[in-house]
């Protein structure tokens, strides 16, 4: 793992949890925060894509399922149910008492995958980043 990868992977954790909470932005930010949290996933998924590999590959492809399997679950249920974005689109969907619950169960089986992910993804990602911080305390060029 690239120190630049942990540093997108810090991002798309903090925009992550910015777009689960909608009680702090309000549902309007929460739509959109959470379209836009979707494209920096996916993107997430693509730049780590080669991370599925080796030892442990069953486990992490699973884990990788469940989240990209839930996210999708999330997002057209999110986009189903919505207030803001499908209206502004002169849209309205129906089917609202079977997408709500959907939304509300995807929700919070994406967010158990993702604290499982974490979990897992952490050690990785601090090893990049104190090996970097390791090199400047010996007197390495930091600088870039």
């Amino acid at each position: 793992m690239k120190r630049s990868h942990a540093l997108f992977d810090v991002v798309v954790l903090a925009v992550y949890l910015l777009a689960a909470n909608p009680a702090l932005t309000g549902i309007p930010p929460h739509e959109l925060i959470g379209l836009g949290a979707f494209i920096v996933v996916a993107a997430h998924v693509i730049v780590s894509a080669d991370g599925l590999g080796g030892r442990g590959r069953m486990g992490r492809l699973a884990l990788s399922a469940v989240l990209l399997l839930s996210l999708a679950a999330c997002v057209v249920s999110g986009v189903m149910v919505s207030g803001t974005v499908l209206p502004s689109l002169g849209l309205y969907a129906t089917g609202y008492h079977f997408w709500d619950p959907l939304h509300a169960v995807a929700a919070k089986v994406l967010f158990a995958a993702l604290l499982v992910h974490v979990v897992v993804r952490a050690p990785a990602a601090l090893a990049v980043l104190r090996r970097r911080r390791d090199l400047c305390d010996e007197g390495g060029d930091c600088s870039a």
